[in-house]
């Protein structure tokens, strides 16, 4: 971090409700206040909350898109805050703004940066004689709920950040060593977690209680206590356990794997788990499976372990799951935000192109054996 002199220092930004790089900037050159130029229809309480709670004041002016009246906003402020410590950060907003505003601060010789929004590198485009004007990578201290908040989306709840019980780490692996062998016992599996009473009971059919396959999974998942088999009768251990069975082993084993890398990724400040998120003023309710600030960029991973297969119902459930997490991503983290699809199941050639046509990172089916290093490469890469 780099600490400039002791005059007070302002930066002008200008929001935009998908881009970031104003709360990094700050954080990093120790702003005393950031003045936030907006439009009349944008929704800035996130940013301000969360600057307020990092201790920087923010003032907020809305303005609009007529060249005249936007000079004259610039024109005042920099009239207003030419005894302070003034910055320009070009790093969001909308074109025609940011080109008047570096017009303006570049004529009365006003510093001016940007954050790269892939890299999170400042680059001073303009400095004084007397200050740095080398550029760096940011200091990466943003957590997952302020970087969430300040796109107006709000944590519910956080999930469970507990580690994996030993037991359950076995029961991951034996489930990974075993990949292509149980992969319809697993989505069988999936259907009778999803299809038991409320008491979490369910009773096997005759073709359930006769497929040796799926017994074998069953009994995996009983000796590490998440369920119970009597004959035909089935019970969960309690919830948290059908959770489990229904797919929640993948998410947990994506989070500890992601959660351990951080002492060789110091990079990756924050890291969470089964976060339910709600839009600013919504009421739909959207859930991230494991979530993580890496960068000072948002990471979603969505774990699937339902089967996608060639059929239409399947090609367009595999979809759906792309689309959702695309969606997902821009609304939560804004478009520097990154997403990967872990999915237990294999995924046929239409969805892997859809996913990379979206910039979407995939690890599926066999692949999951070396999924420590697809998230490093997931983490790694801009």
């Amino acid at each position: 971090m780099i600490v400039y002199n002791t005059q007070m220092q302002i930066h002008i930004a200008i929001y935009h409700p998908r881009r970031a790089g104003i709360l990094s900037a700050a954080i990093d050159l120790q702003a005393d206040q950031v003045i936030l130029m907006h439009r009349q229809e944008d929704v800035v309480a996130g940013i301000k909350s969360v600057l307020s709670s990092r201790g920087i004041r923010c003032r907020s002016m809305v303005v609009d898109f007529d060249t005249e009246r936007l000079r004259q906003h610039f024109a005042a402020l920099l009239e207003e805050y030419q005894s302070a410590n003034l910055y320009l950060n070009a790093s969001s907003g909308y074109k025609k703004m940011i080109l008047i505003a570096f017009e303006q601060f570049n004529a009365y010789g006003y510093p001016i940066f940007m954050v790269d929004k892939f890299t999170d590198e400042l680059y001073w485009l303009k400095n004084r004689a007397n200050q740095p004007t080398d550029d760096h990578h940011l200091s990466h201290e943003i957590k997952i709920n302020e970087y969430l908040k300040t796109f107006n989306t709000h944590v519910l709840n956080e999930g469970d950040k507990t580690p994996e019980p030993a037991i359950s780490r076995e029961l991951t692996h034996w489930l990974i060593r075993h990949i292509g062998n149980h992969d319809k016992h697993i989505a069988q599996l999936n259907y009778i977690a999803m299809m038991a009473t409320k008491d979490n009971r369910y009773a096997l059919d005759h073709h359930q209680i006769n497929n040796q396959g799926l017994m074998t999974v069953l009994g995996q998942f009983e000796a590490a206590g998440m369920l119970t088999l009597r004959g035909r009768k089935l019970k969960f251990t309690d919830a948290d356990a059908r959770f489990y069975c229904n797919g929640g082993w993948l998410e947990n084993h994506v989070y500890s794997l992601a959660y351990g890398m951080r002492k060789n990724r110091p990079h990756i400040v924050d890291i969470a788990k089964g976060l339910q998120v709600v839009r600013h003023n919504g009421t739909v309710k959207n859930e991230i499976d494991v979530a993580a600030m890496s960068h000072n960029r948002l990471h979603v991973i969505e774990c699937k372990t339902r089967k996608f297969s060639k059929s239409d119902d399947d090609n367009a459930a595999a979809n759906t799951a792309i689309y959702r997490l695309d969606t997902l991503k821009n609304f939560a983290g804004g478009i520097s935000s990154k997403a990967m699809l872990v999915s237990y199941q294999p995924l046929n050639s239409y969805s892997l192109s859809r996913a990379e046509d979206l910039g979407i990172y995939c690890c599926s089916h066999t692949q999951l054996r070396q999924l420590d290093n697809h998230l490093y490469r997931f983490f790694d890469s801009d």
